[in-house]
């Protein structure tokens, strides 16, 4: 008798811990590390797009690539581990996009601005401009 009790006793306090154990995390939880992410991907930079060519040599991210390729150099500020990650860039003058990896570091290039393979600045700008108003934000 005392081993159905300790039994009834069990699936007792099984059951009325059941929803306790299975309920959803609330929203504004949950959200919070998906805002994060999200904040960050939405930080819209504004500077200045120029091109250069890459004359068969690797860039600082250690990758070759051809002048048609849709790369892009960072400043230094913004440099630090950003090899590899995508960067979709706007000319504002004209409103065309382009999306380039980011497989070199421009030195020279302010805070905010890029420089882009030829591929990737003719495909949002005329080469002859040779600067383009710009923004731009990692994917």
């Amino acid at each position: 008798m005392s081993f159905s009790r300790t039994l009834i006793a069990a699936v007792a306090a099984f059951l009325v811990a059941s929803p306790v154990l299975s309920s959803p995390v609330p929203a504004n939880e949950a959200s919070v590390s998906e805002a994060n992410e999200l904040d960050r991907r939405a930080t819209v930079y504004t500077g200045k797009a120029t091109y250069y060519y890459q004359y068969g040599v690797a860039g600082a991210c250690g990758q070759y690539n051809s002048d048609s390729a849709l790369i892009a150099a960072m400043n230094s500020a913004q440099y630090p581990g950003t090899c590899g990650k995508s960067i979709v860039v706007t000319n504002t003058a004209n409103g065309k996009s382009v999306t380039a990896v980011v497989e070199d570091l421009c030195p020279g290039c302010a805070a905010n601005s890029v420089d882009l393979s030829v591929g990737a600045f003719t495909a949002i700008g005329d080469e002859a401009t040779g600067v383009l108003p710009i923004t731009w934000y990692f994917l």
